[in-house]
């Protein structure tokens, strides 16, 4: 049994990844009613633009984590952010 904590976007997608493997998603409230997502207003960011830099983004991220952030996910996954928003 996987456990799945959140039912935000990211918690829904790793439950979908993992299927059909059985999964538990934790949750405080009913789907949909308290998860995260809708604070990202419809959007996702990445350093696309011709002021953006992988570097400041990843250290943006990384002081919005306040110390919760895995430095190494953080820096592969926007690492990955321009050619993900481009495909």
């Amino acid at each position: 049994m996987i456990i799945v904590v959140g039912s935000g976007l990211a918690g829904m997608l790793c439950a979908l990844e993992l299927a059909p493997l059985p999964c538990l998603l934790v949750t405080r409230a009913p789907l949909g009613q308290e998860a995260s997502t809708p604070w990202a207003q419809g959007g996702i960011a990445a350093a696309v633009g011709p002021d953006d830099s992988i570097e400041s983004h990843v250290a943006d991220t990384l002081a919005a984590g306040d110390g919760l952030c895995d430095a190494e996910a953080v820096a592969r996954i926007v690492g990955d952010g321009p050619a993900v928003i481009e495909a």
